[in-house]
């Protein structure tokens, strides 16, 4: 009988971990308790211990891939002799695409754009098709389908019996510079300035980060809120935040090493607050939905959240985030990046300030704070700076 051996999670607000390194060898037999990998978090390292007797007849993950916290990363056999067919059977069934649900939004909004945002996420998506006669480690599969990468151009892999790795993949994408796939931009090399930024900023010992901040004239936003709708300001800003990521795909993008990988579609990582501590789930192709849809969407996860029914895929693959202290009365603060995303943005509460009216007298009005904190290694402070005075621009126009 065949078994998955799975990433733990060591820590309560671990999302994932790397496996560093196996400890032991393809077809070998472990016995229970005898170490099996070693794993990393951005806390510690530990030791995975192997939970039954059993042969290792599978690597699903190589060493340095990062792997979510309950998916598969091996395949474990209680007999040394078991069926070839079992265990192309079993990776089969781990290949296959999620099957199409209806947008839990559309279901409680109505809404006629399903078919519309369907038809959209097959256009953002084109996910490779399994095939048993490729060794593909699940997470290379996760990567190739965000990053548009057709497998069947990769011969053989670096990985264990020429498996091929996430590594393999990004070096495919690396060849592609400044192609526009579905859903990301390849990889575009970090400019002559960038590199002088991270030099600068590791010889001074300083932080990798920086932020620019900025209030604008709430008016309209609170306005689009009213009982019947349910919107919350946190939405609004949300939507209409997705809307121009999607013009200045520089900002809505991942680093991997010296490569930014710029996406066209906003998959939104949100801050939610559970008994455990915060959770970050991602509402992928948040731009597709109106802003109705969106507040389902978001409610939908928070409540998942909170009541520990998410699933590990939930929380993959954002491009950038945003928390929302508005319910703390907290009026401004700055947010924490996600790493590997280069921008996150943090919304404060509603405040009560003055301007100077056409007339020339001075009106009250309520305003947010927008902070936006991004990687210095990717974004520039000019180009942060430009980004949120046209966020808080369509804002006050929406």
């Amino acid at each position: 009988m065949l078994n998955v051996i799975r990433m733990p999670q060591m820590g309560v607000s671990d999302e994932s971990a790397i496996l560093s390194k196996w400890l032991v060898r393809e077809g070998e037999h472990i016995r229970k308790g005898q170490p099996v990998f070693s794993l990393e978090t951005d806390k510690a390292t530990f030791q995975y211990e192997a939970e039954s007797d059993g042969f290792l007849v599978r690597f699903l993950t190589g060493e340095g891939e990062e792997a979510a916290v309950g998916s598969p990363v091996g395949i474990l056999s209680d007999t040394k002799d078991f069926e070839e067919s079992e265990l192309e059977a079993m990776l089969n069934e781990m290949d296959k695409p999620a099957e199409k649900q209806q947008s839990p939004a559309c279901i409680e909004a109505d809404s006629p754009r399903e078919d519309e945002t369907d038809s959209a996420s097959e256009r953002v998506f084109a996910p490779n098709k399994p095939d048993a006669k490729q060794k593909v480690s699940p997470r290379a599969r996760k990567t190739a389908n965000e990053l548009g990468v057709d497998l069947s151009t990769i011969q053989t892999g670096s990985g264990p019996d020429g498996r091929i790795l996430e590594r393999d993949v990004l070096n495919v994408g690396q060849n592609e510079v400044g192609q526009k796939t579905r859903g990301i931009y390849s990889g575009r090399p970090l400019t002559i300035a960038d590199r002088i930024n991270i030099r600068s900023i590791c010889a001074k010992e300083a932080g990798q980060t920086g932020f620019v901040s900025r209030t604008f004239d709430a008016g309209n936003v609170l306005a689009a809120c009213t009982p019947q709708n349910k919107l919350a300001p946190g939405t609004v800003i949300c939507h209409e935040l997705a809307q121009l990521l999607v013009k200045t795909p520089e900002l809505n993008a991942r680093r991997h090493n010296d490569k930014i990988y710029e996406y066209n579609t906003v998959h939104l990582r949100l801050n939610v607050e559970t008994s455990s501590g915060p959770m970050k789930p991602v509402i992928r192709s948040a731009e597709a939905y109106t802003a109705d849809e969106l507040s389902v969407l978001i409610r939908n996860a928070t409540e998942r959240c909170k009541g520990f029914a998410s699933k590990p895929q939930e929380f993959q693959g954002g491009t950038f985030t945003v928390a929302d202290l508005s319910g703390y009365g907290v009026d401004s603060f700055t947010p924490e990046l996600t790493p590997p995303e280069l921008c996150a943005l943090g919304i404060g509460a509603v405040t009560m300030q003055t301007k100077i009216d056409e007339q020339g007298g001075i009106k009250a009005h309520p305003a947010i704070r927008l902070t936006l904190i991004y990687d210095r290694a990717g974004i520039d402070m000019i180009r942060a700076a430009r980004f949120l005075n046209e966020l808080a621009l369509q804002l006050e126009q929406c």
